[in-house]
């Protein structure tokens, strides 16, 4: 009988600035996150579609993260608040897919900001699929 190890894949949408800056910074501050993650970085998140992170899902991941500029910080005026729509217009379908409404998370950050950077990763739900490799 072989072992197995769980391992939960999250997919992180960073903008190119604070959100980038507040990964960065958790690891600059040495804060514990799962190594589980992959970070894609997007010139500004209000750049990301429902397609896009459907996709993601689709292509099995556990948990999506998105990250972008705080309230009034966004380098392109309005990308945090179009990035909150499709956050707000994917979650209700992905809740008509089934999934858990904690697998996808937004957090708009300040660029200093690596400790709530980690509280959001935390959030993920991945109760759902987990994928299992074998040892």
């Amino acid at each position: 009988m072989s072992e197995k190890k769980l391992k939960r894949k999250i997919i992180v949408f960073l903008c190119n600035w604070n959100g980038l800056s507040s990964l960065e910074n958790a690891g600059v501050e040495r804060l514990a996150f799962p190594a589980e993650i992959y970070p894609i970085r997007l010139a500004c998140l209000g750049r990301i579609t429902s397609g896009i992170i459907l996709k993601a899902f689709e292509n099995g991941a556990d948990g999506v993260y998105l990250v972008g500029c705080s309230k009034g910080e966004c380098q392109h005026i309005s990308g945090n608040q179009a990035a909150r729509q499709v956050y707000e217009e994917t979650t209700a379908l992905l809740k008509l897919l089934g999934y858990n409404e904690n697998q996808l998370i937004l957090s708009l950050l300040d660029p200093s900001d690596g400790e709530n950077f980690v509280r959001g990763l935390d959030q993920i739900s991945v109760t759902g699929r987990i994928h299992q490799d074998r040892i």
